[in-house]
């Protein structure tokens, strides 16, 4: 089979005879992979769904680029206490049907996602709430339970008017919620293609441009629809080998960032061989992650030393590193009791599991490659989805690829290392830590850092279990996965956030001059 870049300079070469659609200068046309199933983000489980809403009705907090909980609708917010956060929002916001948004408004909105009547998929997410209440029109108070320390990460709930939280108002709310965001929906019958139009009442003015999102599967495609001008502008994951075409497409521009998801190798700590540590460590030293940055991923990734990206706040600088290095690789093979036989066999076989994406399985190939060069063997296993991730949760693997789509909150460490958080039949196989990893001193620094309200002190106790897991090596991060933003070249203010956002969106607006 053709790779991709070699498909797609030919596909472009024969579209330069094409003429360009003319642009509507009051408009700007985005495509995503796949449609949102609601604009709800009570209901909202789905990547384009969530940051869709979030346009549309936006939340007290946002996610800045380094992963803090930035305040939108909030002027300000505070803990008092272990269990109170305190909201104080912007006065004089409005609803894009021009009415008024105030504590009400915020309270009535939380207390529907509690709501068993609603039937929100996020409900038990905030389980740990006791009450909301509001102190007055501009205060917002949040009791909860037990102490929580990413509360104001949870507060990016999208706002809706008191009036319509109810479930008998879901069909509306899912088709054409009313909020306090940039854009609202001018229309969209929950198919492939959402209008919405500039929010004149949006707190911080509203966007010179009006959106047209139209859904387009095939990535290909996006990318002849961009080049032909039918598209203006794409955020989010795209094919590494499309990148160095793209990037000499006339008319287009090829924006690259850092972004939140990491690529990371599990080890089966249960398993007999690589329960051992120098094992792990010597797979580790084997693999050559800058190689696969540059050539695999076209450039469009950064070797990863934690699951946190170096910019975001609560990454730990000085980890121990795994970088390639052959000769230390073999000495620990041979303390570990696996020495080279000297014949040209392998030293020992280890099964690699990926899922059946084309790429995916392609970095499997090329990992089993380098690994070979230390004298480990690899039998690569490429799984349909649901069969992957099912002997994944049971430990049915040694070595495993995986990758966490965004990640914001350290929190997630709770998650993906903690010893509560061992898939098991008791829990139905839920639960993040698949390599079966435990260690009573990080699972007390991860309860320790979820209950702090203290920015200083969850950076200390992150720190501190970012070293843990770079000394214990459960799992070998691979790669931060940047995100990609191709748009039309008269477009301005285009920005590549790292968990995705779209809030650029609705600052960008067009030049006037476009190379075309």
């Amino acid at each position: 089979m053709r790779s991709l870049s070699f498909i797609l300079p030919a596909v472009l070469l024969a579209l330069t005879a094409c003429t360009s659609a003319p642009r509507d200068p009051g408009r700007v046309v985005l495509a995503i992979d796949s449609p949102p199933e609601t604009l709800d983000r009570r209901m909202a489980l789905g990547f384009n769904a969530e940051r869709l809403a979030l346009l549309v009705t936006p939340g007290l907090t946002r996610i800045d680029e380094h992963g803090r909980a930035s305040p939108e609708l909030a002027a300000s917010y505070e803990a008092e206490g272990e269990l109170r956060w305190v909201f104080r929002l912007r006065p004089d916001l409005r609803f894009s049907d021009g009415s008024t948004l105030d504590a009400e408004d915020v309270v009535a909105t939380f207390r529907s996602l509690l709501d068993p009547a609603l039937g929100s998929p996020l409900r038990s997410s905030y389980n740990y709430l006791r009450a909301v209440s509001a102190r007055d029109p501009l205060t917002v108070i949040f009791d909860l339970n037990r102490p929580f320390g990413a509360m104001p990460v949870d507060a990016t709930l999208g706002i809706l008017p008191s009036e319509v939280v109810g479930a008998e108002h879901l069909d509306q709310v899912r088709l054409r919620p009313i909020g306090a965001g940039p854009f609202l929906v001018r229309a969209w019958d929950g198919g492939d293609t959402v209008l919405l139009d500039p929010n004149p009442t949006y707190f911080r003015g509203a966007p010179e441009l009006a959106l047209e999102i139209r859904t387009v599967r095939d990535e290909t495609t996006r990318i002849l629809e961009l080049r032909k001008g039918r598209v203006d502008v794409f955020l989010g994951t795209m094919s590494p080998p499309l990148l160095p075409a793209l990037r000499e497409e006339r008319g287009l521009e090829v924006k690259v960032g850092p972004g939140a998801g990491v690529s990371y190798l599990l080890f089966n700590v249960e398993d007999p061989v690589l329960s051992s540590r120098e094992l792990r460590e010597a797979v580790a030293l084997a693999l050559d992650r800058e190689a696969l940055a540059r050539f695999k991923f076209k450039g469009a990734a950064t070797v990863a030393d934690s699951l946190f990206w170096a910019e975001h706040w609560a990454f730990a600088s000085g980890l121990p590193t795994y970088r390639h290095n052959l000769q230390r690789a073999r000495e620990l093979l041979d303390a570990a009791g696996f020495p080279d036989p000297g014949d040209g066999r392998p030293r020992l076989t280890l099964s690699l599991k990926t899922s059946t994406d084309r790429f995916r399985r392609s970095v499997g190939l090329a990992m089993a490659s380098q690994l070979a060069e230390a004298g480990i063997r690899i039998d690569l296993q490429s799984l349909e989805w649901g069969t992957f991730l099912g002997d994944a949760k049971r430990g049915n693997f040694q070595l495993a690829v995986l990758k966490w789509p965004a990640v914001v909150d350290p929190d997630i460490l709770r998650y993906a290392y903690h010893s509560s958080s061992i898939p098991t039949e008791a829990t139905a196989w839920g639960g993040g830590n698949r390599m079966r990893y435990r260690n009573a001193a990080l699972d007390s620094l991860l309860e320790e850092g979820r209950e702090s309200t203290s920015s200083e002190e969850r950076v200390r106790i992150y720190a501190e279990a970012q070293r843990i897991l770079a000394r214990d090596l459960p799992a070998l991060p691979l790669l931060h996965e940047n995100v990609v933003g191709v748009y039309a070249d008269d477009l301005e203010g285009v920005v590549v956030d790292p968990q995705g956002s779209m809030h650029s969106l609705a600052r960008i607006r067009r030049s006037g001059e476009a190379k075309r």
